[in-house]
């Protein structure tokens, strides 16, 4: 089975329902994480559950940011349903920046090497593939993967996108403590995960939607603040 964390916070306005109920074909059952919306984003998504099986909602008492979302929607998927060593559990964007019809090419891909424990969506430019992203974004992007590469020894082209999947071995070294940071986590999940097969997939779509709740160019100074605290935990040379 495929089970996907969904972590929301006032996606009223770009949380599609119909497209994740469409992809009922996909096999997937979505567990949408409702990070204390003010909004009406877990009426939304209880009104598809009353209708759809495989729709779960998770209402957090208040907001705790992405990464606490995703880590408290990944202990509710153990807890509620059946997950063997075949299963695929991951989390992926409300706004469906990357469509779900990437997971199976996600499953493919993977096939191609002799042993994977979570598959990670890269945007990379390149022939054949359909990434539109603004301009500020993709360098603020490679500036950050250069970033985390020299403090954090991390060799990811592209930590950041919101899009992953994860065998069920990994979920306790992976999610089982809390993150240090509300947002950039991506690269302490890599860390807790090196001694584990992670794969980068490139998109072949990918999307920029307007509305994020992530202004990195305005938090330039947190996030580095944040990996600063990240590097000092896990790094010990």
């Amino acid at each position: 089975m495929i089970a996907l964390i969904v972590p929301c916070y006032n996606e009223e306005k770009r949380l599609h329902m119909e497209a994740f109920t469409a992809a009922r074909n996909l096999g997937i059952d979505f567990f949408f994480v409702d990070d204390g919306s003010k909004d009406k984003t877990a009426e939304m998504v209880a009104q598809a559950a009353q209708k759809h099986p495989f729709i779960h909602l998770v209402r957090l008492e208040k907001n705790n940011g992405k990464a606490e979302a995703v880590r408290r929607g990944m202990v509710e998927v153990q807890k509620k349903t059946h997950i063997d060593e075949n299963s695929w559990i991951g989390f992926w964007d409300a706004d469906l920046a990357t469509p779900l019809t990437e997971i199976p090419k996600m499953l493919e891909y993977a096939k191609l090497y002799a042993k994977v424990d979570s598959i990670w969506c890269s945007r990379v430019y390149r022939l054949g593939a359909d990434v539109k992203r603004s301009a500020l974004r993709h360098y603020l992007g490679r500036g950050f993967a250069t970033l985390v590469g020299e403090l954090l020894h991390i060799k990811s082209y592209d930590s950041q996108c919101g899009a992953k999947l994860f065998k069920p071995a990994t979920i306790q070294n992976a999610f089982g403590e809390k993150f240090i940071g509300k947002w950039v986590f991506d690269v302490e999940i890599l860390l807790r995960l090196k001694n584990f097969e992670v794969i980068e997939y490139p998109v072949t779509e990918w999307h920029d939607v307007p509305g994020s709740k992530v202004k990195i160019h305005r938090e330039i100074f947190r996030v580095f603040w944040e990996i600063l605290k990240i590097r000092k935990k896990y790094i010990k040379n």
